[in-house]
């Protein structure tokens, strides 16, 4: 075989190598339907009466669902307060802890679609601690 053949085939064996360890892109968020939020919900409540927690269960869902590769950020810590704005949805108002999980939860929370808006017995600021297992 000639040389040029054999330079060529390494060459774009080396290309698709390193096509191979690119890493993948992160899936596109499909927002979570009022329905599986309810579901969630009942499920996490069952047997309390509490408003709230059905509030905090479809937020813990709406968040979740929207956050890939939790792994990532496994014994990380972030503190993010949030605000409920009159667009409808929750504007991040500070982080503080691990840099990149913040900046994580800075993403996820404000594009999140279908977030439930905080009770009237709850304020519209609240503090939410992250933690990804």
């Amino acid at each position: 075989m000639p040389s040029g053949m054999i330079k060529s085939g390494l060459t774009l064996l080396a290309l698709l190598l390193t096509a191979c360890h690119s890493p993948p892109e992160e899936p596109r968020p499909v927002p979570a339907t009022p329905q599986e939020m309810q579901a969630w919900a009942d499920k996490a409540c069952s047997g309390r009466t509490e408003n709230n927690c059905r509030y905090f269960a479809e937020m813990q869902y709406g968040i979740q669902r929207n956050f890939y590769n939790a792994h990532r950020y496994h014994g990380r810590a972030c503190t993010v307060t949030v605000t409920w704005r009159q667009n409808g949805r929750y504007g991040v108002q500070s982080t503080q802890g691990d840099e990149q999980l913040c900046l994580k939860a800075w993403g996820v929370i404000g594009s999140a679609e279908n977030l439930p808006p905080p009770p009237p017995s709850l304020p519209a600021s609240m503090v939410i601690e992250l933690k990804p297992d």
